[in-house]
Order: structure tokens, then C-alpha cells, then sequence
């Protein structure tokens, strides 16, 4: 199939899956930006082509996050091409770890409502909606949101009486997490969408399998990006 033909394909898949959002124009860049440096078939990329085109973009001086990015665009990008051609034991290439790096770590800081409220304008995806409200108004980690479960809900809220959810934190010591009304309407509005799934993690991404912590960090570093 032309190489034209792919990458419109895979944004018009990007626009189904995250309508309302940039992740198509940036994922589109990003892979344009990796056949302009190698044009060999998409069957025989092998680990080392992105190894050398991660290589290429640190030393021409982008930022970690940018690169980050283009590695997580390049991992989608083939997840969707083995999907499209039926052969879903097609490897991918891109190795998230070892190609992305470690993300940059900063120093911990308090941020304002105002902040707060302008990374929460940035955030239009209801999952997304729904783990940052849990983060902000209940004090989850990362870690504890990726292992919650839908049997974690344990008591919608009531008159008089909020809700409650279990929450397994560090040490596997679990403790119990009241939400206010407005945070678990946020996190019902979830639900909702969700739907069943055979899995019990309670957060899930666009394949249907567990969100996990490296990929809500991600979208943290995205929104907060955005938002400034």
C-alpha cells in the first residue's frame, strides 16, 4: 500500500479515536517526520531504524518530551498498521523503554487553582476527566489510579454521605477515599462510556487494555504543556 495511502488512513483511525484532540496532527507530524528518514517498507523496520531515528532527533536538540512523543506516535502508528493488516503477530519495532528514555524528571511542586483549572480546560477526554479528578480532589497517586477497579466503587454518593472507593496504595496497604459529589459525577460520566469489559481495571485506553502509569504521566506532561 502507498506510504500516502497509510498515513491518511492511520489519521483518519486518530480522529475516530481521540476526536477533539491534537494527538492526530501531532502523531501524523510524527511519523511523516520518521519516513523522511527512512523509506525502507514498513515490514522490515526493525528496532535498529528507530533506535537510529531516535539517535537522529536527540542529537539535532529537540526536547525529551518531543522525542518521547514521536517514539509513542511510532508505537501507535505500528500497532495500527499489524491491526489493519489482520497479522497481529507482525512485531513492533518500537520499544517504548528502551527508545523513549526516562521522562524528565522535576522538582515537586504546589500548583494554583488557577493552574489547575487551565490543565483541566486542556482535558476533553472523559477517562482523562476521570483520573485527574480522582488525582486533584482525592489525592490518588498515579500508581494507586492504574490499579483501581470497577468493585473499588464501594458506595455511590447519598444524601448526607459521599462516596466511597477502595484504593490500594503503597505496601498494597488499602485505605478508603471519600469523593465529593461533583468528583464522582466526573467519574460516573466514565463509567458510563466504558461500558463492560472482561477486565476489572477501572481505566482503560483506546485498544481496551489497562491504562498504565508511564501512559498517565504522558498525558499529564501533555495537558500541563498545553496548558502553559
Amino acid at each position: 500500500m502507498d506510504t500516502e495511502d497509510v498515513i491518511l488512513q492511520f489519521e483518519q483511525y486518530l480522529r475516530h479515536r481521540f476526536a477533539e484532540r491534537r494527538t492526530p496532527v501531532d502523531y501524523v507530524s510524527d511519523v511523516r517526520q520518521f519516513r523522511s528518514v527512512c523509506q525502507k517498507p514498513w515490514r522490515e523496520i526493525s528496532m535498529q531504524d528507530i533506535d537510529a531515528f531516535v539517535e537522529q532527533q536527540r542529537t539535532s536538540g529537540l526536547k525529551s518530551a518531543t522525542v518521547r512523543r514521536r517514539v509513542a506516535a511510532l508505537k501507535t502508528f505500528f500497532d495500527f498498521m499489524a491491526e489493519e493488516s489482520g497479522d497481529l503477530s507482525w512485531p513492533n519495532p518500537v520499544r517504548f523503554k528502551r527508545h523513549a528514555g526516562k521522562a524528565e524528571q522535576h522538582l515537586p511542586r504546589d500548583l494554583c487553582d488557577d493552574n489547575l483549572e487551565r490543565v483541566w480546560q486542556e482535558i476533553r477526554c472523559t477517562r482523562d476527566r476521570a483520573w485527574f479528578a480522582l488525582m486533584v480532589r482525592a489525592g490518588l497517586r498515579v500508581g494507586e489510579v492504574v490499579t483501581l477497579t470497577a468493585s473499588d466503587i464501594l458506595d455511590k454518593p447519598e444524601e448526607g454521605r459521599p462516596a466511597r472507593i477502595r484504593v490500594c496504595g503503597k505496601g498494597r496497604k488499602e485505605r478508603v477515599v471519600l469523593l465529593s459529589a461533583d468528583a464522582y459525577a466526573v467519574l460516573a460520566e466514565w463509567l458510563t462510556e466504558r461500558g463492560e469489559s472482561p477486565l476489572e481495571q477501572l481505566f482503560l485506553n483506546e485498544r481496551g487494555q489497562p491504562l498504565r502509569a508511564n501512559g498517565i504521566e504522558w498525558l499529564l506532561h501533555r495537558y500541563g504543556s498545553q496548558a502553559d
